[in-house]
This record gives structure tokens, sequence and C-alpha cells, in this order.
């Protein structure tokens, strides 16, 4: 074997290490090694069909009402002709029905014309009045908070659209007052350029944004796609999920500018998603364990994709515990995006599923078992 031969061998060799290497490091940090055992404590689940993409779920707990936004993710990022005039929708469900009255009812407005609903926040102020916020994505690279008033027999009325340069690629929203909420950007930039090779190296490029009223500001950076948000029942801490770090942070909030400053941060080794603030003020979330499956599942709904329900209980004085609610391989609904509480009922809102997942978690909803993470 001549030299260079030799040194032609050695450098494949090297190349085929260093490849697999990558591979074998990317696929345990994308989770695609952690055992799905299905998971729950409750009493039992109700697969309650709708529409598609019941991405997030806003409870108003004085009422035992359920809204939710979806829009069908898949038709509309086709080449389906009918792709661009997909429109999506919000949608009510009363969750003191029994089970043969559990259904979806849909309370979308005319206005705006263009509405693929992502995230969505309620805020009730100390009249009762109610706001209803979503961020929506008409299509292309226009990005908005569509903020609505809504009414005791939940007719929702369009009141404005904010659109700014700082609100780039929102994925969920966190209302404060009838006018004032916290967006996350879950890219650094509206388009597609650049995000795959983004997404792989989980680049911390992402963003929260502070929007008053009248001027948005930035006030938290270098997150790995920043997605959910959720601010305390007292409004003095923020929580932002980091889906591709699987870390949760914990943020304290300066009421008088939205101004947010680090307290803590939680690895829950799971593709963490959208956070419901239960009444207890646990953190109940929607997860992905095996975000590689996830992508799968999103281009074709014949890859079921695995759903996690994770709480994260905090500790007077500091400290907290983790644990999982659900877990499921994706048979009874696949990636999980949210899950919502109202007395012992569990909602499990979903990416891409034309359903929504109703759990009876039976008397004791307080101290779900099951660590988080990887096996």
């Amino acid at each position: 074997m001549n030299r260079f031969l030799k040194i032609a061998l050695i450098l494949v060799a090297v190349v085929v290490v260093l490849a697999s290497a990558f591979y074998v490091r990317t696929m345990n940090w994308m989770g695609e090694f952690t055992t799905i055992t299905r998971k729950f404590d409750g009493e039992s689940c109700m697969r309650v069909q709708g529409v598609p993409g019941p991405e997030d779920v806003a409870i108003d707990r004085s009422r035992g009402i359920a809204y939710i936004s979806a829009y069908d993710r898949r038709l509309a990022s086709s080449d389906d002709p009918g792709a661009s005039g997909v429109r999506g929708g919000i949608y009510v469900m009363d969750l003191n029905a029994d089970a043969a009255g559990l259904f979806l009812r849909p309370i979308t407005p005319l206005m705006p014309e263009a509405f693929r609903p992502h995230g969505i926040s309620l805020f009730t102020a100390a009249d009762g009045t109610r706001t209803l916020m979503a961020v929506n994505h008409p299509g292309g690279d226009d990005h908005t908070v569509e903020i609505f008033d809504l009414s005791d027999d939940d007719v929702l009325t369009h009141r404005r659209t904010v659109r700014d340069p700082l609100i780039m690629s929102p994925n969920d929203v966190a209302a404060v007052s009838p006018e004032a909420f916290y967006v996350t950007n879950d890219h650094d930039r509206p388009g597609q350029d650049g995000r795959t090779l983004a997404a792989l190296f989980a680049s911390p490029i992402t963003t929260v944004v502070y929007h008053d009223g009248s001027a948005s500001q930035v006030v938290a950076d270098e997150l790995a796609l920043a997605n959910g948000v959720a601010v305390s029942g007292d409004m003095s801490k923020v929580y932002v999920t980091e889906l591709l770090a699987r870390t949760l942070h914990i943020f304290d909030r300066d009421p008088s500018t939205g101004g947010l400053t680090l307290s803590d941060q939680v690895f829950l080794g799971t593709g963490v998603d959208n956070i419901d603030v239960a009444e207890d003020g646990a953190l109940w979330i929607g997860a992905h364990p095996q975000l590689a499956t996830f992508g799968e599942h999103a281009a074709d709904p014949a890859n079921l994709s695995p759903s996690q329900i994770v709480v994260v209980r905090q500790f007077e004085g500091g400290g907290g515990e983790a644990s999982t609610a659900y877990l499921d391989d994706g048979s009874e609904i696949s990636a999980s995006s949210v899950g919502a509480t109202y007395k012992n009922l569990l909602v499990i809102g979903a990416v891409f599923d034309p359903a929504v997942l109703v759990c009876d978690m039976g008397g004791d909803v307080a101290a779900p078992s099951a660590a988080v993470g990887q096996n």
C-alpha cells in the first residue's frame, strides 16, 4: 500500500469515527435513546376528536372553560393548492360537561381574515373582564399577536393587531394586562434560511420580548429555541421553556419595566413546550421526549411521536422537584404540546393530531411520580 493511499484511508476512517460520534451525540441529545414506557396514574383518558393541530390550551378556572387554538400545520406548509387558504381558529370546551358533552365549539371571529393561531393566553382583570391573546402566522414572513375581547358568553371580538420588528418568529404569548404581554421568538429571523443548522447545533440565538402596549423590548436572549412562556399568578415571575436545551428558565419580573432577571433554570431532559400554571402554582409542561421522532411525525402522521407532560413544583425558600404526570408512545395522542389542568382534569393538546386528550386524574393530583428525562 503506497503512502498516499494509507493517508487517505486514515482520513476516511477519522471522518467516519467523527461522523458516528456526532450522530450518537445528536441522537442522545434529541432523546432518541429514551425508553418510552406508558405512565399515567389517574383514572382514564378520553380522546376528543376536533380539528388538526390543537397546539395550545388556556383555561378559565373560574368557569371551567378551556380555550384551544388550532390550525392544520401540515396542510398549511404543504404544496397542496389549498394550503394558502388554511385558516385556523379558537375553540372552547366546557370542562364541567359529562363525557358526552365534551366537544370543541368554534368561536373564531371573522377578523383577522388571515388567522393561524399558535400560542394563546387568557388575562382576567380585577373587574372580571377577559382578554384573549393569540400568536398569529398570517402567511409568509408576517407574524403578529392578535388581541381579542372575550365576553361572558364566549364571543370573541377582535380589538387590535400588534406587529413589531422584534416579534419576528413568535411561538407563545403570556398576557400581563389587556394590552401588555411577553412573547417568545423561536428563531432569530422570520424566514427559513439558517433555521435547520441553528436547530441542529442548538444555537442559543432566540429571545423573549416584552410589549408594554405601545413599544417592545428584548428582555431575555441567548435561548436555544425559546418556546412556551407563562406568568405566575402574582405576576412576579415569568417562566420560559427552551426546547432545544430541554430547560425551564425562571425569571424574576420587574412590574414597572417588564424587565426579567434570571433566578433559576431547571434541566428537564425532554423537549419542553407550552406551560400551564396550575391553581396551586405548579407548572404543567407539554414535552417531546424524542425530538428527531417529532420531526418525522411532522412530515408524516403515520410516524407517531411520544407525548409527555412534566410537572415542576417549586418549594418555598428555593428548590423544587420535577416529575412526569403523563407519558405515552404517541398511540393515544401524538406530539403533545401542552397539558392544562382544571380540578381533576388534564387537557392535553398536540401540534398536529386532530384531537385533544382529556384525562381524569382522580382525586389526588398533587403529587405525580416518576423522574423526568432520559432513562
